[in-house]
């Protein structure tokens, strides 16, 4: 298994994923609107933006040289020296192979060498497989909020690792 910076020829498979994973995992959580209105386009141009943004970083998952999943994280906008691991999507069918956990170790690793004291996340509540990995690896709750994806509103959790010594 390898785990890399994304490069600008991954930025496809990592918006395809994004989409597919956001209308499978949040039905019934997001408006199906909001679920409609993601594209291709959309994804690709929202991770475009992100590496073009200077602070954003995605990491991508190979495993025998074949896309498994991606993970991206930046400064956190709430919380000082915070890295906030902002998305982390697998293919279902490397689902339950330990993918997510290397991703995050790997966000985790970074964030800790690049002299952030935490790591935080969001999740919307009924999300129970996240909430479930993130607890495993440590993350704890931090406040429940009310979030906006697009103008679709939802009932979300703000999750955190406050010892990033773990990831070593």
């Amino acid at each position: 298994m390898e785990i890399r910076f994304a490069q600008c020829e991954d930025l496809r498979q990592i918006a395809q994923l994004y989409i597919s994973n956001h209308k499978s995992t949040y039905q019934g959580l997001l408006s199906d609107e909001y679920l409609q209105g993601l594209t291709l386009e959309y994804g690709l141009n929202k991770w475009t933006q992100y590496l073009a943004g200077g602070k954003g970083k995605i990491w991508v998952a190979c495993d025998q040289g074949i896309f498994s999943g991606f993970a991206a994280g930046t400064d956190d906008k709430v919380l000082p020296d915070t890295w906030y691991l902002d998305s982390l999507h697998v293919i279902p069918e490397a689902r339950g192979k330990g993918i997510g956990t290397r991703l995050i170790r790997a966000i985790g690793k970074f964030a800790l060498e690049n002299h952030y004291t935490k790591m935080s996340i969001c999740i919307v509540r009924g999300n129970a497989a996240a909430g479930s990995l993130y607890s495993k690896l440590g993350a704890k709750h931090l406040y429940d909020f009310e979030d906006t994806f697009c103008g679709t509103k939802s009932q979300s959790e703000k999750l955190i690792w406050d010892n990033l010594q773990i990831f070593v």
